[in-house]
């Protein structure tokens, strides 16, 4: 797996930061949609925390594609 790599590990933890707070994000705006008063508009808001999460996901996933050590 990967180790000894500051930088990648904190590359990872940063976009494993912004999926945890899209999926956050999302699952307030499509459980519960009364709760965020201040926004009026909820389909833009779904729209953007999907293609944060999608960004996220897939900048996690070529990371480990391409740097992580093979066993």
């Amino acid at each position: 797996m990967i180790k000894n790599n500051v930088l990648l590990s904190a590359a990872l933890a940063y976009y494993e930061a912004q999926r945890a707070e899209a999926l956050a994000s999302l699952e307030i705006f499509l459980q519960n949609p009364v709760g965020v008063a201040d926004h009026s508009n909820f389909l833009d808001e779904v729209k953007k925390w999907t293609e944060v999460l999608s960004s996220a996901e897939e900048n996690i996933k070529v990371l480990k594609q391409h740097f992580s050590k093979k066993k």
